[in-house]
């Protein structure tokens, strides 16, 4: 936990962010604040010095100790510290803001999603919510870079067949930094948008085609995103933005698939972050002729990366 704390208090680019986004929301003397998954109480304790009347940590690991202790320390005193998960506080006054960064390389696989979704209960009916939204993007991987790095069964040597373990290994996600040479140039496309005012369900779905304008190989795809953390303040995780301490998403294939001029990629992505699933991604790739005429097709599961 601690070794987390450290990176995200070393990652400027996302403390500067969510920084401003309390700035613009927090009325000085008035603004009541919940801090769900507070961590070290670091957005806490700024929203205190931002001049916040009351904020409430929710965090159910232990670092909420340290949390108290460094509250001493600086001299934080309009705190309530509550130990427990999200979905067994009840009975708290009203809050104006509710703010959880609770989000990870893969945008909801630390339940942000489903602790907002149970959180807006804590809040007035005009209250606000940092972040107020998350778009999705995907993006086909068109070298083989991080396809090695993560592929090594076939290299094992001595003779030996590891076909299982790769087959295990494959239906996983990786946390990897991808470079914009990785990337099909301009075919990033947005699979998925969580608008934080209205009502979110657990399991989100895409359905996206690429059509190749020329000869290509996709080795997997990549996966990033947008959080809107109020009004004219954003934070990203792309290939292309100011880095930050999250990476990328790669979504590895079994087989690389060839590309003809005119033939189509299809991607049918599943996330269900359900509180009794945590996370689960599948992804089904299917490669269709220029007559939309299947040739191939992979289906991939996280469920089947579990049984090593």
């Amino acid at each position: 936990m601690i070794d987390l704390q450290r990176k995200l208090l070393g990652d400027t680019v996302r403390n500067d962010a969510f920084a401003e986004a309390l700035r613009r929301v927090i009325k000085p003397g008035e603004t009541t604040m919940i801090d769900l998954g507070s961590g070290t109480g670091f957005l806490s304790f700024l929203a205190s010095r931002l001049g916040a009347k009351h904020v409430t940590l929710i965090e159910i690991g232990e670092i909420l100790e340290t949390s108290k202790a460094l509250a001493k320390r600086n001299g934080i005193k309009n705190c309530t510290f509550l130990r427990k998960h999200s979905t067994q506080v009840h009975g708290l006054p009203k809050a104006d803001v509710l703010v959880s960064e609770t989000l990870g390389n893969y945008a909801l696989e630390e339940n942000i999603l489903e602790a907002i979704e149970d959180g807006k209960r804590l809040l007035h009916q005009t209250g606000i919510v940092i972040p107020a939204g998350i778009s999705q993007f995907v993006c086909p991987v068109v070298t083989d870079r991080v396809q090695k790095e993560i592929d090594v069964w076939p290299r094992v040597g001595f003779d030996l067949d590891f076909t299982e373990a790769r087959q295990i290994a494959m239906n996983n996600i990786y946390v990897k930094t991808m470079q914009k040479s990785d990337l099909l140039s301009g075919a990033a496309r947005e699979w998925d948008s969580i608008d934080f005012s209205k009502k979110n369900k657990s399991i989100r779905t895409a359905d996206i085609v690429w059509k190749a304008a020329t000869p290509m190989t996709v080795y997997g795809f990549a996966l990033w995103w947008n959080a809107e953390l109020t009004k004219g303040v954003e934070l990203s995780t792309s290939p292309l933005a100011p880095i930050t301490h999250w990476e990328q998403i790669y979504l590895p294939l079994l087989k690389p698939i060839e590309c003809v001029k005119g033939s189509s990629v299809r991607l049918q992505l599943n996330s269900d972050t359900r509180w009794k699933v945590k996370v689960n991604l599948t992804w089904t790739v299917r490669l269709l002729d220029q007559h939309n005429k299947e040739l191939s097709v992979q289906e991939m599961d996280m469920k089947k990366g579990l049984i090593g």
